[in-house]
């Protein structure tokens, strides 16, 4: 009796655990896939991949141009998430029109094409001329996600990537500086971000942008940049201190307050 349930039990366990190893349990849903250990990534160096563009193969370095590049890993054939990233960024940065930074939109996707990237293209609209978009060979697809912690999967049942949404900003050296989640980034992010993946101190404009960057502290858990904690108590000092002056020097004139003639 005891081979007999020891028997039952073995054939039950071996479909269960090979169905644990089946690609389809991947469709569960992993918070943990939508965030980067950022702490392994930050001032590490990209790798200096090829790129298929529009206008032929660059490299990535070369496309960077030694300039601060917000990078979106995406793919051509989303209808979620990707589409909606790339047109809020470019609605976002109209403001920055001018200042010297690129922005990178490459298809983590080995099976975009030239023409699915085109009907992404088309569908945004016009885009400045410091946007490039772009697909990786597959080889050289996981050289670069793996150098920057953007992990993905395919989900059969959705029939999409599962994937982070974030910008990454890389300095002009191709070093990954900062990360901001999302679709609908903040123009006062961006601004801070790319401050900070300049990452050099030249002109009196990049100064002053380095003095307003110190007036901000990151803060990972929500994403975005806010303002210091010392800024927010030096100033409530200062108020006090301002208060409590202005009340003694009315106290001073007034003849209640005992001044001598």
């Amino acid at each position: 009796m005891r081979t007999l349930i020891a028997l039952i039990l073995l054939s039950w366990a071996a479909p269960a655990e090979a169905g644990y190893n089946r690609p389809a349990l991947r469709d569960a849903f992993d918070p943990d896939t939508l965030r980067i250990e950022e702490g392994r990534y930050l001032g590490q160096a990209v790798p200096d991949v090829a790129v298929r563009t529009g206008s032929g193969t660059a490299r990535l370095h070369e496309l960077i141009g030694g300039r601060p590049t917000i990078l979106i890993l995406a793919y051509y054939t989303c209808h979620g998430p990707c589409p909606t990233t790339v047109r809020n960024l470019l609605e976002a940065v109209r403001p920055l029109q001018g200042e010297d930074f690129r922005v990178l939109v490459l298809s983590f996707d080995k099976t975009d094409t030239p023409e699915t990237m085109a009907r992404v293209k088309e569908a945004i609209g016009p885009v400045p001329a410091s946007w490039t978009f772009g697909t990786l060979p597959p080889d050289e697809i996981p050289r670069l996600t793996q150098a920057v912690g953007f992990t993905f999967f395919f989900s059969e049942r959705d029939q999409a990537f599962v994937h982070p949404t974030v910008l990454t900003f890389l300095s002009p050296a191709g070093e990954v500086m900062r990360y901001l989640y999302g679709t609908d980034p903040r123009l006062q992010d961006i601004r801070l971000a790319l401050i900070e993946a300049r990452n050099r101190v030249g002109r009196l404009n990049e100064l002053v942008d380095m003095a307003t960057l110190a007036c901000y502290r990151y803060d990972p858990a929500r994403s975005r940049y806010v303002i210091h904690p010392a800024l927010i108590f030096g100033g409530i000092g200062l108020g006090v201190l301002g208060v409590t002056g202005i009340v003694s020097f009315m106290y001073g004139r007034s003849p209640k307050g005992g001044r001598k003639q």
